[in-house]
């Protein structure tokens, strides 16, 4: 029984895995987003909610700004990831990467 629960628990996590890395993103767009909103929607909005609001990841709306007062530290964990945050510094550019966090700052509803 225990060797049943192990394999068992081994499914359920490769299975939560498979979906966080196809979930969290993965915009299959001809031309790659260009606009704070549609890079946020096609890449972000799986896991912090359409509105920011959380999900999967953190609540970003009304509060990422003070928990990032230096826009550069947000960046930086945009770019590399952080814990269960994936890293995009490798399928967006610094302009993509720079143009969502903005948004996240201020386009995002409170």
């Amino acid at each position: 029984m225990p060797r049943l629960l192990t394999l068992a628990g081994t499914l359920v996590g490769a299975a939560v895995i498979a979906w966080v890395a196809t979930a969290c993103g993965g915009s299959s767009t001809a031309a790659p987003p260009s606009t704070g909103s549609a890079i946020y929607k096609a890449y972000c909005a799986t896991c912090h909610g359409l509105h920011g609001q959380g999900f999967v990841g953190p609540r970003l709306a009304g509060v990422v700004a003070s928990k990032y007062p230096d826009v550069a530290d947000q960046i930086a964990v945009v770019t590399n990831g952080r814990g269960e945050m994936p890293a995009w510094g490798g399928q967006l550019s610094e302009q993509q990467i720079r143009t969502v966090v903005g948004y996240t700052r201020t386009g995002l509803g409170s």
